[in-house]
């Protein structure tokens, strides 16, 4: 009998870690046809940390210090990947404006941004922080 439920203890634990999922970071979406980027950015730093939620699993947030359309602005995002971050450089791309949670033109925070990297995929970021 003990030997019984101990085998059904295993089994069940198979399961339970079969269950878990692992992701090591999904590939970054490709811009679709038709799209325009006409905001510039200017990326001019960047700062790797990583943040406990309180699970196994940690973020690794990305800060980015940029200037957006003349604006000194700090971008964050947030990925899954343990193994390595996203490749981003310094220097100028192209962005759009995705998500504006404010009525006015001048608040810039948390608004969402979809830069356009060299490798013609997408790197998706929110505004954090101004430092003007």
């Amino acid at each position: 009998m003990r030997k019984f439920l101990v085998a059904l203890a295993i089994g069940f634990c198979c399961f339970a870690a079969r269950g878990q999922k692992t992701r090591f970071g999904d590939e970054l979406p490709h811009p679709k046809p038709g799209v325009v980027y006409p905001i510039k950015v200017h990326v001019s730093g960047l700062h790797y940390r990583t943040e406990d939620i309180g699970t196994p699993q940690n973020y690794d947030v990305t800060y980015v210090d940029a200037i957006l359309n003349g604006k000194k602005v700090e971008l964050q995002t947030r990925s899954y990947s343990p193994v390595q971050p996203y490749d981003l450089l310094l220097g100028d791309y192209q962005a759009r404006l995705l998500k504006d949670p404010h009525k006015t033109k001048s608040a810039l925070l948390f608004q969402e941004y979809e830069l356009l990297l060299p490798d013609n995929t997408l790197w998706r970021c929110t505004v954090t922080g101004i430092s003007e």
